[in-house]
């Protein structure tokens, strides 16, 4: 579904809002909230030599506006949003570290270095530590006596520019050195303390709402920066890993794919960048991206990632006539290589012809670059996804909801017309009645919520027991070794424990007790549908053909989050680091009690997170049901006017309005396709 779409169908649910019950419009209420903030985000990953800034710059149209030479940033994320859902469209917020986040940072990246560990993360703690003091260091000479009470605020700028972009996000000099540092100039004056920058733009060549972020390199000598790349992992929803092709899928870049295939992120594509820089032009980058697309497969098992080329030189080239670096002939050579690019070349061009102003050579040669630069298929390759992915299942989910509350109007308000077109004229029913069933049917939902949730706990609480029975079972055969040769004991002092069996039991565990917490729970839904319909027909004079019917996809369709079991045991590492901690004589006991505690929190955590979430969809439903259920009575009652006829007619004309309008939206084809993927 499009951006247009999207409006659409905040337009009609502002619309059905207007004349809704009170439990109708809290629920459109919440359904207009998700589809305003709706904006996803682009994640660009990758090493410091991959120019991932430049490549940001030429994605977003925004030529020079990340600096983009060797070194130009400190710890910053960099979020730009285009078309932000506030309708911010300029300037920046900057948000300061304070210490609680600052330790929080190294306590996270240890975790994640953890997951994966090697010879280097013996000592990338007290390397790390070192360099959040050097930053606090710098940051009090600079700042002075204004430090402290800096830290953990945030700087809001109307406008912006490169002057201001560099007091936050750039290194500048070093304040210690007292032969280069220019007491004049506040370039870097907040970047040791800024941890993050939000930039608004308009919405620019973007089909849709969205944020791109630029994170700091992964495999940087100064580790605080390849930290918070890591970290911040989990906050986007598609990335984009930036290789470069004079070393694509090194050691360093494989470790990322394993860290992010094991945090099971989102949508993920690869950008060889650079591909201008081979010697052997197209031919060659066809085999750098082979041998990536072999790599991936071998280290990642089934991959489908999909692995896209280009350069960000010719994109820079296209957007600012900087011709430094580029070859026109190379440019050509590349298109003549690639079909597919060819074409959009020469269509652009005839399209460019048939423009108003005369065609210059150096328009056409800039144009070239652009799409040999790859950079446009990249973004049609991004949105497209994002498109078809999370952002079009929220849509359909919203649409389902809507049309919901739509074709319940409209069958209530044509019962009511018929009613009233009828002999006796009479479609009036007792308010008092009405409010009455209305509130019995709430307490039936409170009742039974309350059912579904002490049978949810007692389920959860026997799976804690279980739990912890498995882990301290598992963790002691694997800590104690078959016979009792502890592999902590093992001569050669490189022995690493392996819990990937404890892992998957885990999973099953929490999966199989969710299951019957679901199955649990629709079996009281039913129940309470059936029930309610049941009510209602009972009332005087009810001619509603159609039962109400409760929408339970949200719990139907429930699945545990399992990212928890993908954290670092802190003993999971070799044996050499363990000793130094503990004698040889206590190393097994001490390290089974320390691994079987962590097992338990990473438990908890997956039950913690799997309740919450449960309650959370739980919520979704009922309150669908009630705002359906009051809708239904409201909607009932007579109002005694001569009009009532008339009213009622109009009350018929808006219902089908709005349902009709909703089935343009979606397409009447699609509509039935669209609530079977809506529920999934």
């Amino acid at each position: 579904m499009s951006e247009t779409s999207r409006r659409e169908l905040i337009r009609i649910a502002e619309d059905m809002n207007e004349t809704s019950n009170d439990e109708t419009r809290q629920f459109i209420s919440r359904i207009v909230g998700d589809l305003s903030g709706l904006k996803p985000s682009i994640a660009f990953v990758g090493q410091i030599k991959a120019v991932k800034s430049r490549l940001i710059n030429g994605f977003t149209g925004q030529a020079e506006y990340l600096p983009s030479d060797v070194n130009p940033w400190t710890t910053v994320i960099t979020d730009m949003h285009f078309g932000h859902p506030s309708g911010r469209t300029e300037g920046a917020e900057f948000h300061f570290f304070d210490n609680h986040q600052w330790q929080a940072l190294i306590a996270e990246g240890e975790e994640l270095r953890n997951m994966f560990p090697d010879e280097e993360d013996s000592y990338k703690r007290e390397m790390i530590e070192e360099q959040v003091e050097a930053m606090k260091t710098r940051a009090r000479l600079r700042l002075g006596d204004s430090y402290e009470q800096l830290l953990g605020q945030h700087h809001d700028l109307e406008d912006l520019n490169s002057d201001d972009l560099a007091r936050y996000v750039c290194a500048g000099d070093d304040p210690s050195d007292s032969e280069t540092h220019d007491p004049g100039s506040d370039r870097g004056l907040y970047s040791d303390i800024t941890r993050k920058a939000e930039v608004y733009f308009d919405i620019g060549h973007f089909p849709f709402p969205l944020t791109v972020t630029d994170t700091p390199g992964v495999n940087d000598p100064l580790l605080i920066r390849e930290e918070i790349s890591r970290q911040y992992l989990k906050e986007s929803d598609f990335f984009v890993v930036v290789l470069s092709a004079h070393q694509a899928l090194s050691r360093a870049d494989l470790k990322l794919f394993r860290l992010m295939q094991a945090l099971e992120l989102g949508q993920i594509v690869v950008f060889i960048n650079r591909v201008d820089e081979l010697g052997g032009g197209a031919e060659d980058a066809g085999k750098v991206r082979s041998d990536v697309l072999d790599g991936l497969e071998q280290a990642l098992g089934n991959s489908d990632i999909d692995v896209l080329m280009g350069s960000a030189q010719w994109a820079h080239y296209a957007l600012t006539g900087d011709e430094t670096g580029v070859n026109h002939d190379d440019v050509l050579a590349w298109l003549r290589a690639h079909p597919e690019q060819m074409k959009q070349y020469l269509d652009g061009v005839e399209e460019i012809k048939q423009g108003p102003g005369p065609i210059s050579r150096e328009g056409v040669l800039r144009f070239a670059a652009m799409i040999a630069s790859g950079l446009p298929d990249l973004r049609r390759h991004v949105t497209q996804a994002l498109a078809d992915g999370p952002r079009s299942e929220q849509l359909r989910m919203a649409w389902q909801h809507l049309n919901s509350f739509a074709q319940g109007e409209l069958e209530r308000s044509q019962a009511e017309l018929r009613a009233l077109e009828s002999e006796d004229g009479s479609a009036t029913v007792d308010l008092d009645e009405n409010n009455k069933t209305l509130g019995e049917l709430r307490a039936l939902v409170a009742e039974k919520t309350e059912v579904m949730t002490r049978d949810m706990d007692d389920v959860l609480a026997n799976l804690r027991g279980v739990m912890d029975d498995t882990v301290a079972e598992a963790v002691s055969a694997v800590v104690r070794g078959p016979d009792g040769n502890s592999p902590l004991l093992a001569k050669g002092a490189e022995t690493e424990l392996n819990f990937t069996p404890l892992r998957d039991r885990m999973r099953e565990l929490i999966q199989g007790a969710t299951q019957v917490v679901r199955q649990r729970m629709l079996s009281e839904l039913y129940a309470i549908d059936m029930q309610a319909n049941a009510a209602l027909r009972a009332l005087p004079g009810w001619q509603d053909p159609v039962d109400n019917r409760m929408n339970t996809s949200a719990v139907r369709w429930f699945r545990p989050d399992t990212t928890a079991l993908t954290r670092g045991i802190t003993v999971e590492l070799r044996v050499n680091w363990l000793s130094r901690l503990i004698s040889r004589k206590s190393v097994v006991t001490r390290a089974e009690r320390m691994i079987v505690q962590e097992f338990e929190l990473i438990g908890d955590d997956l039950i913690d997170t799997a309740r919450e979430n449960l309650m959370e969809r739980l919520k979704t439903v009922l309150d669908h049901y009630v705002a359906l259920l009051g809708g239904y009575l409201e909607h009932r009652t007579g109002s005694g006017e001569t009009n009532a006829q008339a009213e009622a007619q109009d009350a018929f004309d808006r219902a089908r309005r709005i349902a009709d309008e909703l089935e343009t939206v979606f397409g009447p084809v699609r509509a039935d396709e669209g609530q079977a993927k809506a529920a999934e």
